[in-house]
């Protein structure tokens, strides 16, 4: 006969869920401001890139925050796990049923927006890139013809001036 395990279920405190019904509001508000993003660098509006560039950092900031205090209560709640993060799939199997889907359901969301973010992070990403190929590309064009030939230089000295080309002194002197 096998040993039966008995694992004691348990029930997270309250403060867990609203530290991820934060994460995921302020999650929501980092795929908008994504869109601004994309918005703004499709205008090329400088001063609106700048401003979400703000945004993205002080969101950024927060979302880091909430994550430590989620790894902070996880590690009150799983005394063995030694990692920094909170790993919430570890937690389901320690819980009652109802919480247990009630944390999955949580985590499937988050996880969800983490990955959209991601994703637009990227897109916008190379698309500023492209945009900046672009730039670099065109000026290139514009200024390798005036590259190619010297404005000033020592082989002006040594050649001698054609009675065909113009000329700041009179030759007739």
């Amino acid at each position: 006969m096998q040993p039966i395990e008995i694992t004691e279920q348990r029930s997270l405190p309250a403060r867990f869920y609203e530290i991820l019904e934060q994460e995921i509001l302020l999650s929501q508000d980092m795929l908008a401001i994504l869109q601004e993003e994309q918005k703004a660098l499709v205008s090329m509006d400088m001063q609106e890139l700048l401003r979400l560039s703000g945004k993205k950092e002080n969101r950024l900031s927060r979302i880091q925050a909430l994550d430590s205090m989620l790894a902070d209560l996880t590690g009150e709640f799983q005394p063995e796990a030694t990692e920094k993060t909170a790993r919430l799939s570890a937690l389901i199997p320690l819980l009652n049923p109802e919480e247990g889907a009630k944390l999955g359901q949580y985590r499937k969301k988050l996880a969800g927006l983490r990955e959209e973010i991601l994703n637009r992070n990227q897109v916008n990403k190379h698309f500023a890139a492209d945009v900046g190929k672009y730039l670099s590309d065109a000026i290139t064009l514009i200024t390798s013809g005036i590259a190619d030939r010297p404005m000033y230089g020592l082989t002006g000295l040594n050649r001698k001036p054609s009675l065909n080309q113009p000329s700041l002194i009179s030759r007739e002197v």
